[in-house]
Formats: structure tokens, sequence, C-alpha cells
């Protein structure tokens, strides 16, 4: 509530004073949700460098045929896409019987956009800004029951407040230590000359309206909660309480350079297909190409038209810093091995890197939305006249990796013609773990048969000596003649190969068992 309410000229200073950091920042995040938006919205934020000496028209000019190209967007939408690629899991513990929650879930705005859905649009603005507000309010009734609420709809909903809309702030640590919100003013908009106001205590809820005249209080309502039901969704925290920092700020600064090199390049292009001519007033010329220019007799030969044309040689040196942005902007994302349009050579201990840099970034920002989801169904519950004992979990990891790397990696494998059957089907469950997906592969697993094909197992087998039914028909040397230690190695041989005692004394009549016995402890000496 603002102090001294019948003091006009303090209602209005203290509707138009905001926090230090909203003051700070505001023009930051102008830029950065422009530069998300792109299209019109970006181009009217002049983010294009003026020149020296040129016209408000020729700016102008410049700024529509100037495109942007928007990594901000692509950025944010492959963050979303990996966050929400398996919706995260929530045990809605006591209030899952509650009569409205199912309302709530498939339209918790009242504009009809699912719970997810608003989720995702959370995700996006907190990426984007650095953090976004929610608010969790329930509309006034005059209803005495809950029956009587089901039965005029009446439900908490979610509203979305973006950070330049939250004009001030204030936190207060409670006696248990913890940091408890206790004033939100919040600009709702500007309509028929008249600028709207809410201002939230954990006592009252207010709302003002103000016009030419002074400011007014249109309606004033006790806090039925006795908290504000405000959360500040996270992004990346900050160390300012209520601001968080953008993940995509950097990438912002460098596509407005993009947008920048962009025009230069444009504006060269032109000047070196369109030369500038250079005359005097008297001269008469045409423009186009092949035009016929008409020269008094009487001209002066320093004073003949003559064309003023670049060389065009900036444009490679402009290509080169807009691909050499686009690499950095990956690299500040994590995003070479996801975005690359060409092959890259990067090892794949790089790869690994980077894909563990992306998922611990991920990882980060589910936390968040984790956290901020929580507190959104704890007022929820409260706003019910219930307590939140739930559970909200979202995916700690995000499984990123290059797939088509993972499988030249196998396919190379498997090619080298490992000796084992257990390599061979190892290499064959990890091929099939990068061709289905999670859910599919345990049952795919049992009916795929994945041991090792006959005709592969034939043509790895590694080459061993003839069966003893073969080889007793070839000729085999006498040890006889054999210093110790060669007839030890070549007993130890036949031992590995699998012959057994007997299989040896018959094609070898000239040792004696003594002999397999000493040289089979000699190898397991060895060894």
């Amino acid at each position: 509530m603002l102090e001294n309410p019948n003091d006009t000229i303090s209602m209005k200073q203290r509707l138009m004073n905001t926090h230090p950091a909203w003051k700070e920042y505001i023009e930051r995040w102008q830029f950065l949700i422009d530069s998300y938006y792109g299209g019109k919205q970006f181009r009217d934020g002049d983010y294009l460098i003026n020149y020296a000496m040129e016209s408000t028209e020729d700016y102008e000019n410049r700024i529509d045929s100037t495109p942007y190209d928007n990594h901000v967007k692509a950025i944010t939408a492959i963050y979303n896409s990996f966050l929400f690629r398996m919706p995260p899991m929530r045990d809605m513990g006591s209030i899952a019987t509650d009569p409205g929650l199912q309302d709530f879930m498939k339209d918790c705005d009242l504009d009809g956009r699912s719970f997810d859905a608003v989720m995702r649009d959370i995700s996006t603005y907190a990426s984007v800004y650095g953090h976004t507000w929610v608010l969790l309010d329930k509309p006034s009734t005059n209803a005495y029951t809950r029956a009587e609420e089901l039965d005029q709809g009446i439900r908490p909903y979610v509203s979305i407040i973006t950070p330049e809309n939250v004009l001030d702030w204030r936190y207060e640590r409670s006696i248990s230590g913890y940091y408890v919100l206790t004033y939100l003013k919040i600009y709702e908009g500007h309509h028929d000359g008249v600028d709207t106001f809410r201002v939230y205590t954990p006592t009252t809820c207010e709302v003002y309206s103000m016009g030419q005249d002074e400011p007014k209080i249109i309606m004033s309502m006790p806090n039925q909660l006795g908290k504000i039901p405000a959360v500040c969704v996270y992004g990346q925290r900050s160390p300012i309480r209520g601001v968080g920092v953008s993940l995509v700020g950097d990438v912002a600064d460098m596509a407005r350079g993009i947008y920048n090199e962009l025009s230069e390049i444009q504006q060269v292009g032109l000047l070196t297909n369109h030369p500038s001519l250079v005359k005097t007033a008297s001269t008469s010329a045409a423009a186009g190409a092949g035009s016929i220019i008409q020269m008094p007799e009487d001209l002066q030969a320093d004073l003949k038209p003559y064309l003023l044309q670049p060389t065009g040689s900036s444009l490679d040196g402009f290509l080169q810093s807009v691909n050499h942005k686009i690499q950095s902007i990956d690299r500040m994302a994590h995003m070479g091995g996801i975005r690359s349009i060409e092959t890259r050579r990067l090892s794949g201990i790089g790869l690994s890197t980077e894909f563990q840099l992306l998922n611990a970034s991920l990882a980060a920002l589910a936390d968040n939305l984790e956290h901020s989801e929580e507190q959104i169904w704890r007022l929820y519950a409260q706003w019910q006249g219930q307590v939140w004992d739930g559970d909200i979990k979202y995916p700690d990891s995000f499984n990123i990796q290059d797939k088509y790397n993972d499988m030249n990696m196998l396919k190379l494998a498997k090619d080298a013609g490992p000796r084992s059957d257990i390599v061979h089907k190892v290499i064959e469950e990890e091929m099939l773990k990068i061709l289905v997906d999670e859910d599919d592969y345990e049952e795919l697993k049992n009916l795929v048969d994945v041991s090792v094909p006959q005709e592969t197992a034939a043509a790895t087998a590694p080459t061993t000596s003839p069966t003893p039914q073969e080889d007793s028909q070839e000729e085999h040397p006498s040890l006889a003649s054999l210093s110790q230690a060669e007839k030890f190695k070549h007993l130890q041989t036949m031992l590995m190969e699998g012959y057994t005692n007997e299989e040896i004394l018959a094609l070898h009549p000239e040792i004696k068992l003594v002999d397999i016995i000493a040289a089979g402890a000699d190898a397991a000496r060895t060894n």
C-alpha cells in the first residue's frame, strides 16, 4: 500500500519511482527481447550504427534493407527443445484430487494455453531476460464455499510478467532467515490515455490509474494469502535479488555485430555495382549502363566527369568476420556440434567436452525451472486452501550426443574384425541404442537377434592350428633335438591351442608326460 494515499503528489511520485536495478537494466532488457523477436521490433530499436552526415531518410532506408540473422531465437528454441523433449515428472501429492486441477492444467492462464505451454514460455523469457516473473492470482468472488467457486468457474490462473513491467520490488529477510518478497509494483499498460499500476503487499492488493490528472485508487482489496503471490523465475542467478543473467546476452551482442556487418556488405556491394559519377552541374548525364554523357565543348580537361568506384576487396574481410562471429556464437552457446552446417574437424574429446558443457547449462536451467514450478504449485495449493506436499522433477541429463559420429566409430570398430563374439554383440547393441529411442530399445533388444551372425563369426574367427585329427596327418618335427626352452615353447603353444595331454603324446612319442607338465608349470609361472 502506498503511504499517505491522500497526498496526491506523494502518490504520483511513488507510482513513478522504480527500483535502482530497473533503471540500470531496462535498456538492456529491451535490447534482449528485441533481439529475440527480431523483425520490425528489432528494426524499430535503431540498433544499426548511424554514419556521419547520414540523413534520416538514408538511415531509415538502410534499416529497412538490412536483414537480421536471428541467432538469439534459434539458440533459445534449441534450449527449449532439449528441456521439454521429455515432460517433467509431477507428483501432485494431496492436490491431485483437487476438482479444479485438470481445468488448470488445460487452461492455466484463462487464455486457452496449457500449463506445459506456459512453462515453455516462462523458460523462453527466463533464458532471454535472465529472469521473469510469474503471478498466480485468483479472481475475487462472493462465493462462500468451494462448490460455489466451481459453479462460477473461479480458480487460480497464471500471468507472466516480463521484467520491464515490474517497476519495483523489495525483499526482506524474515525471522526464520528466508528472504520474503514484501513489495511488488507492476505496470499493466497504457489504455485510452491512462496508465494502470498494480501494487502488491503481504496485506493488500491495490490498482491505481494515472492519466493527465493525479493518480487515484480504482480498486483495493485484502491479500487473502498473506503473501505476495509472485515467483521470480531465474534463467541464471545474479548477485542482485530479483535480477537474473541472460543465457543469450552475449549471443545478442554478437548478433547485433553481424547485423551491422551485413549492412556494410550491402553498402559495399551497392557502391561496387553502382559507382558514383562525379561531374559539373552543366554536364548532362543520365543514369544507367551505357548512358550518354554530354559535356559542354569548352569544358576544361580537368573537369571531365569520372566514376568513383570502390574495389570491393573489403567484402571478403566482412564475410570472414561474419563467419567468425557465427562460430563464436556456437562456441559461447556450446552449439558447435549441433548447429554446424558444414563438416568440422573436431576430435572426439572436443565434441564430448562441448556436449558436456551444453548438458551442464541445460541442467542448471532445468533446476531453476524445477524450483520455480514447485513455488508455483505451493501458491496454487494455498489458493485452494491446501498444503503442497508433491514433488516436481525435471530431467538432470539430456543425453546430448553426436549420433552420426558415434555410429561411424562403432562401424570402424566392427570393420576392424574383433575376434571376440562378446565384442561383436556389444557393438551391435550400441548401434541399436543409436538407431531407436530409449523406450523402444528394451523391447527391440528382445525381438532382434543381436548375436554375431554366423558368416561374421566365421569370417572373424581366430586362425587356429588344425584339429588333432587333421594335424595327425601332417608331419610333426621331433622335439628330441630341440633345446629345453624350444621344447617348452612348442608344448605351451599346443596347450594354449586346446590339445589334451593324450593328443600331444600321440603326436610327439619322443616326449614324456612329465615334459608336458613341466612346460605347463613354466607357462603359469611366466605369466
